[in-house]
């Protein structure tokens, strides 16, 4: 038995649903019995292999760390420039918008800059389904910004190449708690792939993941969120650095190809 840890469950369920309970407690141990049970634990990085080898008493033998990252991804796309509709800055997000991703701050970010910054030079493209996409597009709409917000839902890998190949930034806007400080963002490594650079909040993981490349905000605020992205906008040499950075950092330290090696030593471990 290999289990593969992507997401801590139980700070995943309370994320998910702001409280503990009897569920809760169940998917704790429903979490224990998934390790003892295991041969091998693999885990998406530092943070939850800890906590996993903490909560299963499990040798180092025994856990492995295996990060996911880009790898056929076509960075070469031609950008669109129909995407800023005729604006100069184009500001990114891809991923899920359920009510762990934070999608809302990015939407109230945009009416700081749109509305108290009054800039009319700023497109969003917030690329992604969900289980909140309706909500998120009705907040949207509420706040009248149906003409600077586009949201297209899912979209093609070569929509989303082009879409990556266009913006001037990438947004990760999970907030900050027990969960996402665990996560390893795919949406930030995909940025980095483009040589984007990244606002968001300075959750642990992501921190790590991004490195230079990231600007951090430190508290779950939209008007701050706002600032930072609207304060990157204004600086392109400093967007070069950080995505030349991101880019660098991708290839030499979180490539696919050095998770490889990990994953066979895990397979080996139990043949």
């Amino acid at each position: 038995v290999i289990f593969d840890v992507h997401d801590l469950w139980p700070e995943m369920f309370e994320a998910k649903f702001g409280k503990r309970g009897l569920m809760y407690w169940a998917v704790r141990i429903a979490e224990r019995c998934t390790l003892a049970l295991a041969n091998v634990v693999i885990a998406t990085n530092q943070s939850v292999l800890a906590a996993v080898k903490l909560r299963g008493k499990l040798r180092d033998d025994r856990a492995f760390i295996v990060r996911t990252a880009p790898s056929r991804m076509n960075t070469q796309a031609e950008p669109d420039e129909s995407l800023r509709a005729g604006k100069k800055h184009l500001v990114g997000y891809i991923g899920v918008m359920g009510n762990a991703d934070g999608v809302d701050y990015l939407v109230r970010a945009a009416d700081h800059i749109v509305k108290t910054r009054k800039r009319t030079d700023v497109q969003f493209l917030l690329m992604g389904s969900g289980p909140e996409h309706a909500e998120l597009v009705a907040l949207r709409d509420q706040l009248g910004l149906q003409d600077c917000v586009s949201m297209p839902g899912r979209v093609s890998d070569e929509f989303l190449c082009r879409g990556l190949r266009s913006i001037d930034l990438g947004v990760a806007c999970d907030p900050i708690n027990a969960y996402n400080d665990h996560c390893t963002m795919n949406k930030v490594l995909e940025y980095m792939a483009f040589a984007k650079p990244v606002v968001m909040f300075g959750t642990l993981e992501g921190r790590f993941s991004a490195g230079e490349a990231g600007e951090y905000v430190m508290e779950n605020d939209a008007m701050k969120l706002g600032e930072a992205i609207a304060g990157l906008l204004d600086d392109p040499q400093r967007r070069q650095r950080m995505g030349r950075a991101g880019r660098e950092r991708l290839q030499t330290e979180l490539n696919w190809q050095k998770s490889t090696a990990s994953l066979l030593a895990a397979y080996e471990r139990v043949s």
